[in-house]
């Protein structure tokens, strides 16, 4: 297994979400041909039939991290995506735990996994203790914990240094927070809080805004703190046009 945690900062991510393991093998080597350092391979949208096998990892030979989102989530991929499988929080994380062990760089934990929210936001023990076994699970086997949350609104620094702390607290090498913006003003506050998080944060950390008025900043989040940028591979079903082409995302970083 290639380390996620050796990569350099600032550092380009390749987002696979296919139907099928093949399709996610071709898609993902296209990436890295791109110039992606890393793929992220979205295990909600792989059929329920389709199998990844345990030479899926080696065989990229570079950094390939897992997530699972909930169903409902993966709309904002495409429309093949609107009514996938819903799966319980143990199911999708026993799943990617399974991953580490054919070669996964690491996994991708959501800030409510284990006690659902509409915030995607808990602070439930119970839920946090299962929460922490996962991400020591990933520790021990050498691979990255990513902690997530995607609240469906705009935060405010406060808020945000808050979840960055938490989840930091709860096992993550890297956290990444992507809020909800309506308006230019708020695409332009997301920057200055990302700004003020990287003079705070002693960790790695995204902060990034979705939303129309957000898809003109986001291929320069690098520029203002960000860790990694999360693009799209040059073929494939991943129609998110928030995430900027994985050659342009690649020529961006080389400016900073």
């Amino acid at each position: 297994m290639v380390s996620l945690l050796r990569l350099k900062t600032p550092f380009v991510v390749g987002v696979v979400v296919e139907r099928k393991v093949t399709h996610a093998e071709r898609v993902a080597a296209a990436a890295f041909a791109a110039g992606a350092h890393s793929v992220e391979l979205n295990l909600a949208s792989l059929k329920v039939s389709t199998q990844i096998d345990e030479g899926f990892f080696l065989r990229l030979r570079s950094p390939v991290y897992t997530t699972f989102r909930r169903a409902p989530f993966m709309a904002i991929y495409g429309p093949q995506f609107h009514k996938l499988a819903a799966y319980s929080d143990a199911h999708r994380m026993d799943r990617q735990t399974q991953m580490l062990h054919f070669g996964s760089a690491g996994l991708d934990i959501e800030a409510d996994t284990f006690a659902p929210n509409h915030d995607e936001w808990t602070n439930d023990r119970a839920a946090l203790l299962q929460q922490r076994a996962v991400a020591t699970i990933a520790s021990q086997n050498g691979a990255a914990v990513i902690f997530s949350w995607h609240p469906p609104r705009k935060l405010t620094l406060k808020e945000a240094l808050r979840a960055a702390h938490s989840l930091r607290d709860r096992g993550a090498d890297l956290v990444k927070i992507v809020e909800k913006v309506r308006t230019r003003a708020d695409a332009f506050n997301s920057v200055a809080i990302s700004l003020a998080l990287r003079d705070r944060l002693d960790h790695p950390f995204v902060f990034l805004a979705l939303g129309k008025e957000a898809v003109r900043f986001r291929p320069l989040m690098t520029a203002f703190g960000a860790a990694y940028l999360l693009a799209r591979p040059p073929l494939g079903a991943n129609r998110l046009l928030a995430q900027p082409p994985v050659a342009r995302a690649r020529a961006l970083i080389g400016l900073i």
